[in-house]
């Protein structure tokens, strides 16, 4: 569960996340310098005043003695040769001489590489110039400075550094801003037992207050405990179906309490993670960003009212989620198969049965690290559905939703809604910086009715996003995202959502 300001799921963090930006990538940079050509540099010899062209060792691949000396204009110098034929022996061989043979012939992802290059060239440009090199150099002068550890000591407190307090923003177009604290305590209670609590705050009726305990059992296996009271007046509904029209942009305002106990077993490749929970949904009239209020929308009979609609729930669910992840965790290459699926059975507990529903879902991703270096082209499918399984109908609130996150990052939250969905996305991603990935991907799909009853290659969308995101930092995150969204193939295919992200956010 997360415990703290959500990105809206992008995906123990370490608090350094914070402070990533700009501060702890040199040693990466550097590193990156010298191992592009995959050999070190030889050992210099001598290289005095008269002592005319730097000579370096050759080592025997035996003894790891020199065995013969060479010039740095390629030559050999002879005075060991000499010495070893008068001795009778075997005269030492010459250094061996690469400089005529032609080069490997190139591989299928050294040809294929150069596509995502080509495509890819704007992008390279930004993240090179505009990103990287200004971070490089920052990263470089707070190295110097220690500015690092300067920083984290300025946040973190108590005996070795257990615990601290860290700032947190986030910026998404078409919601409010916000700003907020959050506060960690290592070893709380007992070892290896991570308390957390967080603060944001948006504006007018917009705060968000999370408590969160972990306890890690060993390396497989962790309990945590969350609770988290969030109100907003600033979510977003533009209507049910694949059809919607974004010129009836609405907002609606909500006081949510959430408090679950999560489960997570994780070895090998393999999670499975159990996440009973209970959520309290009461719909407040709150205004935001000079939109109509959907109840002003309903009254207005420009859209009819959604299943729920001012009906306040408390649902008792469980999800389930199962994970296979065959990449390796850390280094390269970063090759393998992703398949993950979803059952959570839900039920409102003043109700009972007659308003309970069924959520399921899954994803298949594959991931080929084109050069064995972090250059990754991924291609997936992602499908969700909802069904009833009492009379009433699911709350607009507890549909599938496509937006926020991927595979349809290019719209913001809460944008697409319906019973079931279904998404393919083809994306690529690199390396900018340590733990930073820039990411470029586009997906086709879009949300429909009852088990895709309705689907139709004419009500497909386009998502594309362009940016860069954390990598392996758990439920820590970072993210720099733009985003667009289409209107469906019917509607003429025009850009019909705009986004931009940009925040810091911790999680339990």
């Amino acid at each position: 569960m997360r415990c703290g300001p959500a990105p809206h799921r992008l995906s123990g963090g370490s608090p350094w996340l914070g402070l990533l930006l700009g501060l702890a990538v040199a040693e990466a940079a550097r590193a990156a310098e010298g191992i592009d050509g995959g050999t070190a540099a030889p050992t210099v010899l001598s290289a005095g005043a008269d002592a005319g062209p730097a000579a370096v060792a050759i080592p025997d691949s035996g003894s790891g003695e020199p065995m013969a000396t060479s010039t740095a204009d390629g030559g050999t110098t002879g005075t060991e040769l000499a010495a070893a034929a008068a001795d009778g022996g075997a005269p030492l061989r010459e250094r061996a001489e690469f400089r005529g043979q032609a080069d490997p012939p190139p591989n299928t992802g050294d040809v294929l590489i150069w596509v995502p290059r080509v495509v890819l060239f704007p992008a390279y440009l930004a993240t090179e110039y505009v990103v990287r090199a200004p971070l490089g150099a920052l990263s470089t002068t707070a190295e110097k400075n220690d500015w690092p550890a300067w920083l984290f000591n300025f946040f973190a407190f108590a005996p070795e550094n257990r615990g601290g307090i860290f700032p947190t923003f986030f910026l998404d177009f078409g919601l409010r801003p916000s700003i907020g604290l959050h506060f960690f305590w290592d070893d709380t209670f007992v070892r290896d037992n991570k308390f957390t609590a967080d603060l944001s705050w948006g504006g007018s009726n917009w705060i968000t207050v999370a408590l969160g305990d972990r306890y890690t059992f060993n390396d497989a296996d962790s309990l945590a405990i969350g609770a988290r009271w969030a109100r907003r007046p600033d979510n977003i509904y533009y209507g049910i179906g694949p059809e919607i029209d974004t010129d009836l942009r609405t907002r609606y305002g909500t006081d949510t309490i959430s408090g679950g106990i999560q489960y997570r077993h994780s070895v090998r490749g393999f999670e499975v993670t159990v996440d009973p929970r209970i959520d309290r949904t009461i719909f407040r009239d709150y205004s935001c960003c000079s939109d109509p209020t959907l109840n002003q929308r309903v009254a207005a009979g420009e859209l009819p009212a959604p299943p729920g609609f001012q009906e306040n729930t408390t649902v008792v669910s469980i999800p389930v989620r199962v994970l296979v992840d065959t990449r390796r965790p850390e280094g390269f290459p970063r090759s393998g198969i992703r398949v993950g699926a979803e059952l959570a059975p839900a039920v409102d507990v003043t109700r009972g049965f007659d308003l309970s529903w069924l959520r399921y879902g899954a994803t298949v991703q594959g991931f080929w690290d084109v050069t064995r270096t972090g250059r990754v082209l991924s291609l997936g499918v992602w499908a969700g559905f909802v069904d009833p399984l009492g009379s009433q109908p699911v709350p607009f609130t507890n549909l599938v939703t496509l937006g926020g996150n991927d595979p349809f990052a290019g719209f913001v939250t809460g944008s697409l809604r319906d019973r079931s969905a279904v998404a393919l996305q083809l994306s690529y991603m690199w390396p900018v910086f340590i733990f930073l990935d820039g990411v470029l991907g586009v997906s086709v799909g879009n949300v429909f009715d009852a088990h895709l009853r309705n689907f139709d290659f004419d009500l497909l969308r386009l998502s594309a996003e362009l940016g860069i995101r954390t990598r392996g930092t758990g439920n820590t995150s970072f993210q720099l995202l733009i985003g667009i969204g289409t209107e469906t193939f019917r509607q003429g295919f025009a850009v019909a959502s705009f986004r931009f992200s940009f925040g810091v956010t911790y999680g339990l």
